[in-house]
């Protein structure tokens, strides 16, 4: 069964999952704590202003790719192609940082206020989300690596 996801669209995916990463992380106060900000290039991850804008046009990127596969998903691909464990992980952690996501920027609107608890939580949730997010990807690299060296083995016939 041919992979119905093109390989740009894989790109762009990716690549927009690792600006929201770098501009979600650098919001935090750790580019000055930790002296990345020294580094030659990277004075901009110090900037909070700088980076909040780029994780917002960022999430507007995350966004378009999401509604666009989750468009093509159900007129088109449903129908053929099934989702694997991963991708239905990979569906349901997005779907709840998209929404915990939007519960931060609702915070962020003038004349809106939350007590600090549930902010806290939201905050934490996202974080976790985006950690999570990461870690069902280096797994699911790590065991495509395995299955590749179990298929390199002698007397093992290669994958199809």
């Amino acid at each position: 069964m041919s992979q119905p996801l093109p390989r740009r669209l894989s790109w762009a995916y990716a690549l927009t999952v690792t600006l929201l990463a770098v501009s979600g992380t650098m919001q935090m106060p750790i580019a000055s704590r930790y002296r990345i900000t020294a580094v030659p290039g990277l004075a901009w991850l110090g900037d909070f202003w700088f980076t909040h804008k780029l994780h917002y046009l960022g999430a507007i990127a995350l966004l378009t790719l999401v509604f666009y596969l989750g468009a093509r998903w159900v007129l088109e691909w449903r129908r053929n192609h099934a989702l694997t464990f991963f991708g239905l992980a990979r569906a349901g952690i997005l779907t709840l940082l998209i929404l915990t996501g939007a519960m931060r920027v609702l915070k962020n609107l003038p004349g809106v206020s939350f007590s600090p608890r549930p902010i806290m939580l939201v905050d934490w949730a996202h974080l976790a989300l985006a950690a999570l997010l990461g870690l069902l990807a280096l797994l699911r690299l790590s065991l495509r690596a395995s299955s590749v060296r179990a298929s390199a083995l002698p007397g093992k016939a290669p994958p199809r």
